[in-house]
């Protein structure tokens, strides 16, 4: 049979629009599907949990270049913030509405990231209460988070430190609701400042005693002005009452009336 022209299309045009349309559909399923691999919770999954708009501190965020271009440029801030945000919403185990879930609230107070070419190292202070469907404060916690990389670049440290404050949370969050010790932190999230910044390889030379430069730093140069510790290192200083408008409990007032304990040991009784 032959084809009149114009009367429809060639094989070989059709087999390119098959091609094209389930390449379409193939890249928007996959636009449309989770982006972030959800995380391996601690414990069990069995609280909803609301997880409110992440807070970035200002100048939270900052960058240094050891020997390289353009310090500042991979500062943390809101677009980084967002994707943050991004991967506590689509690892939530059980989202919930803010009224009947205990809700997450996270301040991220330092963000410091310090590169030379393809290495990158990076630490953060991160601060997040828990609160109950009363509008209770019953958790709260400042922790840190620290990575290395020697092939991916900056994306290669905030990415784990992401992953690994995610996993913190919601694994901390789902055992204090359950009346349960948060536990140990997972890899890339220490307690304090020091076991942070002892867990980053000195590859970077002192990535976290130099001060920043416009314009670079050279290893191995003495800088006055804030180091790097001194602007990641955070205190608890964060009033959560006062930051979330909750009422403060009540503290029980001493009482006056005079104790019946025993403090002196009995006299004994003279001998006839």
């Amino acid at each position: 049979m032959r084809y009149q022209s114009g009367s429809c299309a060639t094989p070989g045009l059709v087999m390119r629009a098959l091609i094209f349309f389930v390449g379409f559909f193939l890249l928007a399923s996959l636009g449309c599907g989770p982006r972030v691999k959800p995380v391996t919770l601690d414990f069990p999954a069995e609280h909803r949990v609301y997880v409110a708009p992440a807070e970035l501190e200002p100048g939270a965020g900052k960058s240094i270049g050891i020997e390289a271009l353009g310090s500042g440029r991979y500062r943390y801030d809101e677009k980084d913030l967002a994707v943050f945000q991004q991967m506590l919403d689509e690892t939530n185990p059980m989202p919930g509405a803010p009224e009947d879930s205990v809700r997450i609230h996270i301040v991220v107070r330092r963000y410091l990231v310090a590169y030379h070419e393809s290495e990158a190292a990076g630490i953060a202070c991160v601060a997040w209460a828990l609160t109950n469907p009363q509008n209770q404060l019953v958790f709260d916690e400042t922790i840190y988070a620290a990575a290395y990389t020697d092939w991916k670049g900056v994306n290669g440290v905030k990415h784990p430190m992401n992953q690994g404050l995610t996993k913190r949370i919601h694994s901390a969050a789902q055992a204090v609701a359950s009346g349960l010790s948060p536990g140990a932190p997972p890899t890339s999230v220490y307690e304090d400042y020091d076991s942070a910044a002892a867990a980053v390889p000195d590859a970077l030379g002192p990535v976290f005693v130099i001060s920043f430069q416009r314009g670079g730093v050279q290893r191995g140069v003495e800088y006055t002005g804030e180091t790097g510790e001194e602007f990641a290192r955070c205190d608890d200083s964060i009033d959560w009452y006062h930051r979330l408008g909750i009422r403060r409990p009540e503290v029980e007032a001493p009482s006056d009336r005079p104790s019946d304990t025993i403090t002196e040991p009995p006299k004994q009784s003279p001998v006839p």
